[in-house]
């Protein structure tokens, strides 16, 4: 299935529309992420042997600013180096293991409910920070008192993973070569999401073949107080789709191919009035243009991806610069039927060593 028009067909000044189609502002509720029915999701602060009083909230940098500034979540900042922990990796190891074979043994029955399709289980460690949301009153109490593990449980947090361009940069010219890795390869792609009301649970992404959204089934989020970034690990399975009809794929062919490439619309892709719904049952809901280069080593792989995204649901788009890594050979691993828990807990505590040594400072 083609994923972009003809990379030679430019944009028509007869076409030219408004590249959210009125109907989908209103239309589609499915903007969250989609999570299993038995969805993991914990968070963890290491970084100092005494973790209450040892960090102060504060407001977050420009970075990583993502709405109107009166709405702006904090994030975490030690107060001293007091107390630090020498090995937190070790630590962090120790809390998650359990969780983390849990979770992926849950995503492996997947690929039972799905025999006749494509099921890819995925375990990331992915970088970025950790921000507490709330209402104004409450983080402002929070930012002026004393702050107590605890209490930031009882708040609502994300993991937020556009990283400075100076951190992408100290990857791309130090880590790379320092940890011998090789260029995989660099892929620009359109992610055409397409919205089917016969299906209004799942989003279908149309790049080189049709896929359903991620089902994520682990988030392990740990504020790293020593480090200047934070920690995500997660697990997730990714379906293609292979069972489509005919004529489901010549309708999605009909939405893809039907774009306009436009360098000034957010998600670069544009549809003429009219072509961006057909067969009463297919419309584009958003499109992403991203660049991406990969780097391979024996037991890792590491993409740098740079992303322009736009929710034609929403009306809300928005660029970032990503930095994550796929961690192969302990995915390898927890897909086997019988493992020994001494190999997956010492294959964990390297991949950890890994990142707090590596990826969690924004300079070298």
């Amino acid at each position: 299935m083609s994923y972009v028009p003809p990379h030679k067909r430019h944009e028509n000044a007869a076409l030219r529309e408004s590249s959210v189609p009125p109907s989908l502002l209103t239309n589609h509720k499915n903007t969250k992420i989609i999570k299993a029915n038995d969805f993991i999701s914990r968070w963890f602060l290491v970084g100092t042997e005494h973790n209450n009083n040892s960090f102060q909230l504060v407001p977050v940098s420009p970075e990583w600013r993502r709405g109107p500034e009166d709405k702006q979540p904090l994030v975490m900042l030690a107060k001293s180096d007091a107390g630090k922990m020498e090995t937190p990796w070790l630590w962090v190891a120790e809390k998650v293991e359990d969780d983390l074979i849990l979770g992926f043994d849950r995503a492996k029955k997947m690929p039972l409910r799905y025999a006749s399709e494509d099921v890819n289980l995925r375990l990331f460690a992915r970088f970025g920070k950790v921000l507490f949301n709330g209402s104004s009153s409450s983080l402002g109490s929070l930012r002026d008192e004393n702050v107590t593990k605890r209490g930031l449980e009882k708040l609502k947090n994300s993991f937020n993973t556009n990283v400075p361009k100076s951190y992408v940069e100290n990857v791309a010219y130090g880590v790379v070569s320092k940890m011998g890795f090789s260029v995989e390869a660099t892929k620009e792609l359109y992610h055409v999401k397409v919205f089917d009301n016969t299906r209004p649970d799942i989003t279908i992404s149309c790049k080189c073949m049709a896929e359903v959204n991620a089902l994520r089934h682990l988030f392990l989020d740990v504020s790293c107080l020593d480090q200047d970034l934070d920690m995500r690990l997660s697990v997730d399975s990714k379906r293609t789709l292979t069972n489509l009809s005919e004529n489901e794929i010549k309708n999605l062919k009909e939405l893809t191919e039907s774009a306009v490439i436009d360098p000034n619309v957010k998600g670069g892709l544009k549809w003429p009035l009219g072509k961006s719904s057909c067969a009463g049952r297919f419309s584009v809901c958003g499109v992403w243009h991203t660049v991406t280069t990969a780097y391979r080593n024996s037991s890792l792989r590491l993409q740098v991806r740079e992303a322009d995204r736009y929710d034609f649901r929403t009306g809300i788009g928005g660029s970032s610069r990503e930095v994550f890594l796929k961690l192969k050979a302990l995915s390898k691993l927890l897909k086997e039927e019988s493992v020994e828990r001494k190999c997956v807990s010492d294959m964990l505590k390297d991949c950890l060593k890994t990142a707090w040594d590596n990826f969690l400072k924004t300079q070298v």
